[in-house]
């Protein structure tokens, strides 16, 4: 088995079905789906259930957190390549095909862009195809490798855009299961402490939505900043960015003290 794709769930009722479909539409019969539902008190397993697919494995776990439940999901994964996906964010092909292109020749993990939607649907599907398949796979854009400088300065890598060698996961520890939040951000400056090889593509890979009801949205602002600028400081040490990166700990602070 090549590739796994990494789902987790907790309460997607709303558009787990929808997403599932979607990539079922995009990998190949030698490829696997794994989801851990991290204790849904609504009809997302049933949901997930209604799909008759071989392809599909589904854990169903009491409610331990998205750390431990993508930790879950990596474990229990059977493919080389493993690809975050959301479950409410929509893959196209060109994702998996580039991805396994850089993979393959040497990077231990890469990025891609998102299209940002607000509340994916059904109804949106028409839209969202179109832009997401306007890039030829002939027509590969150019890259570019994760640094500290830009790791520093920017947070906008998409966590749901993620494919990564499955060995390389386990070397750096998987997911901090002490965290409720940042995990992808932790996940990252790990990346550069054990010097992968990550590149991130400029072409399209997901539809990202960014609606109401994603769990970030409603976590408390105060919180979210501790635990950010925490992180940020703890790797800083280790990695040492350049100087000029300290602006860009004011900038989130400010942001998330007025703005959010």
């Amino acid at each position: 088995m090549n590739i796994s794709i990494i789902i987790t769930t907790y309460n997607s009722a709303q558009t787990i079905e929808l997403v599932v479909n979607y990539i079922l539409a995009n990998i190949t019969d030698n490829d696997q789906i794994v989801i851990v539902d991290d204790g849904s008190s609504d009809d997302t397993v049933k949901k997930i259930k209604n799909i008759s697919d071989s392809k599909i494995n589904l854990i169903c776990s009491e409610r331990v957190g998205r750390a431990k439940a993508l930790n879950i999901a990596v474990q229990n994964s059977a493919g080389k390549y493993l690809f975050i996906n959301d479950a409410d964010d929509l893959p196209n092909k060109l994702r998996f095909f580039e991805s396994i292109k850089y993979l393959e020749t040497g990077y231990d993990a890469v990025f891609g862009q998102a299209l940002v939607i607000k509340d994916i649907n059904e109804a949106k599907l028409n839209i969202i195809n179109q832009e997401l398949n306007k890039t030829n796979t002939k027509d590969l854009k150019k890259i570019d490798l994760l640094s500290k400088g830009m790791l520093f300065k920017t947070l906008n890598l998409h966590h749901s855009s993620l494919a990564i060698r499955k060995n390389k996961l386990f070397e750096i520890g998987c997911y901090d299961e002490k965290l409720e939040i940042c995990i992808d951000l932790d996940l990252y400056y790990r990346f550069l402490v054990h010097n992968l090889k990550v590149c991130i593509s400029k072409n399209l890979f997901i539809a990202r939505n960014y609606g109401d009801g994603r769990f970030y949205a409603s976590y408390p602002p105060k919180k979210y900043m501790k635990t950010l600028l925490g992180i940020r400081k703890k790797y800083r040490l280790l990695l040492k960015p350049p100087i000029y990166t300290y602006l860009y700990d004011i900038k989130i602070y400010l942001e998330n003290s007025f703005f959010r």
